[in-house]
C-alpha cells in the first residue's frame, strides 16, 4: 500500500509539472499522457512485480529515469546531478582537489568521458590528453556501465594514486592507453610573463579559465604588464574550458572600449545583448592564442575581439562550445542543466558546434609527451617555453603588427 500512495504521488507531481508548463510548449496535454503511459506502467511493474521489489531504492530510479530522460536529447551541454554530483560540484568550486585536471562531459554517443579541455600544466595536460577525446575504460572498467558522475568520481582521487584510462581519438585508429598520477589540483586562473625582443617588450598572459576571480587576476597581470611597458600583447586561452559568462564580459571589457561583447538567444528568438564595461588599459596590439580545447567563456572573448578586428587570432579552429546551460533546482535536491540559449558573437556568429577558425593556422605538435619544466601552474609570473609553436608564431604575428 505504501508503494502504491507514493506512485500516485510521484504521478500527480509530474502531472503537475506538466500540466504547469504545457501551455508555453509545442506539445499538446494528450501527446505528453500518451508519451508517460509506458513510464508509469514501467515503474508500477518495477514496485509491485520485480523479485527484489522490497529492495529497489526509489530515489535512484528516478535519479536513472530523470538522467535517461536528459540523455534522450543527444544533447553533451544537458545533464542530470543528483544530490551526490552535487556535492562533487561543490569541491570543484572550492578550487582545490584531488584529481586529472581535466573539463569533462558526458558523450552520449560513446557513452563515454568526453575531455572538453585539459587544464594547463596538470597531470591530464602534461600526459598529452586533448579536447574531444573520449575516455571508454578507467582502471579497466568500462564508462559505459557506469553512470557519469560514478565515472568522474573514478577519475578523481587521493593526490599521489595511479588511474589507467583508454581514450578514443579522432584520426587514431587504437586505443590510447595513459596511466597518470592524480595530484592535488590548484587553479591558478591567470599567468602572465615578460618576453623582450626586437622590437621592444611583449605583455603575454594565460588565462586558464572564466572563474570567480580570474577578472580580478587578470586586472593584476594587466597593471604589472602594463606598468613595465609593452609594445603589444598574447593572450594565450589555449586548453580553456571556459567558465563563468560575466567573467568573460569582464576580461573582454579591458580590451573593448565599447559595444556588445557577446548576445544569447532562446528558444523562443529572444535576445540578450551584454555590452563592455569599458576599457582603462592603452589599446596595443593583440595577439590571442586559442586551439581545440578553447571552450565556451574563451570562445566568447575570442569572438569579440575578433569581430571588432581588435586581435589577431593564431592557433586552432576552437571547441565550439556556445550554447547556455540554465541550472533548475530539483525537488530530490538534484538540478537539471538544460541548454537554454546559444551564445552569439557581435556580429550574430552563432559557433555553437562550428568554433571559431583562427586568422593564422598552427601546426599541432607531434610530441604526446609535454615539457613539464614550464608548467608549474602553481604560479602567477611564468616562464615561458619559447619553442612553442604557438607562441612562436603568435609572436611573429604580433610583431607584424607593432608600429
Amino acid at each position: 500500500m505504501k508503494r502504491n500512495s507514493l506512485l500516485f504521488v510521484i504521478i500527480l507531481s509530474v502531472s503537475v509539472i506538466f500540466a504547469s508548463w504545457i501551455l508555453s510548449a509545442a506539445v499538446t496535454p494528450k501527446d505528453v499522457n500518451k508519451a508517460l503511459e509506458p513510464f508509469y506502467q514501467t515503474l508500477s511493474y518495477i514496485l509491485n512485480t520485480y523479485y527484489q521489489k522490497d529492495e529497489v531504492d526509489l530515489n535512484k530510479l528516478m535519479d536513472s529515469a530523470i538522467d535517461g530522460l536528459v540523455k534522450g536529447l543527444r544533447d553533451d551541454f544537458s545533464y542530470y546531478e543528483n544530490p551526490e554530483a552535487m556535492e562533487e560540484k561543490q569541491i570543484e568550486l572550492e578550487g582545490e582537489y584531488g584529481g586529472l585536471g581535466i573539463e569533462v562531459t558526458y558523450d552520449s554517443e560513446y557513452k563515454a568521458v568526453k575531455v572538453i579541455s585539459p587544464m594547463y600544466g596538470t597531470p591530464a595536460w602534461k600526459a598529452g590528453l586533448k579536447a574531444n577525446d573520449r575516455i571508454v575504460t578507467i582502471d579497466d572498467q568500462p564508462v559505459s556501465e557506469m553512470e557519469y558522475m560514478e565515472a568522474v568520481r573514478k577519475l578523481r582521487g587521493q593526490p599521489g594514486t595511479t588511474v589507467k584510462i583508454k581514450v578514443v581519438r579522432e584520426g587514431v585508429d587504437s586505443l590510447l592507453t595513459f596511466e597518470l598520477v592524480r595530484e592535488k589540483i590548484q587553479i591558478i586562473p591567470v599567468k602572465h610573463a615578460l618576453i623582450e625582443t626586437t622590437k621592444g617588450r611583449v605583455g603575454y598572459t594565460l588565462i586558464t579559465r572564466f572563474g570567480a576571480k580570474t577578472s580580478e587576476e587578470m586586472a593584476e597581470a594587466l597593471n604589472d604588464i602594463f606598468d613595465k611597458g609593452v609594445k603589444g600583447l598574447i593572450v594565450d586561452l589555449r586548453d580553456n574550458p571556459g567558465g563563468y559568462l560575466n567573467s568573460a564580459i569582464e576580461v573582454a571589457s579591458y580590451f573593448i572600449d565599447k559595444g556588445i561583447v557577446v548576445k544569447t538567444k532562446n528558444a523562443y528568438g529572444v535576445e540578450e545583448v551584454y555590452e563592455s564595461k569599458g576599457n582603462n588599459y592603452p589599446n596595443v596590439p593583440i595577439v590571442v592564442l586559442v586551439n581545440g580545447g578553447s571552450a565556451s567563456a574563451s570562445e566568447i572573448l575570442t569572438g569579440a575581439l575578433k569581430d571588432y578586428q581588435i586581435a589577431k587570432i593564431v592557433g586552432q579552429k576552437t571547441f565550439g562550445k556556445g550554447s547556455v546551460q540554465t541550472g533548475f533546482p530539483l525537488s530530490n535536491g538534484g538540478t537539471l542543466y538544460l541548454t537554454t540559449a546559444h551564445y552569439m558573437t557581435p556580429s550574430g556568429k552563432d559557433i555553437h558546434k562550428i568554433g571559431i577558425d583562427p586568422d593564422v593556422f598552427v601546426q599541432e605538435a607531434t610530441d604526446t609527451e609535454r615539457q613539464s619544466a614550464a608548467v608549474d601552474y602553481t604560479k602567477k609570473v611564468i616562464e615561458l617555453d619559447m619553442n612553442d609553436p604557438y607562441i612562436i608564431k603568435g609572436l611573429e604575428v604580433l610583431l607584424e603588427m607593432v608600429k
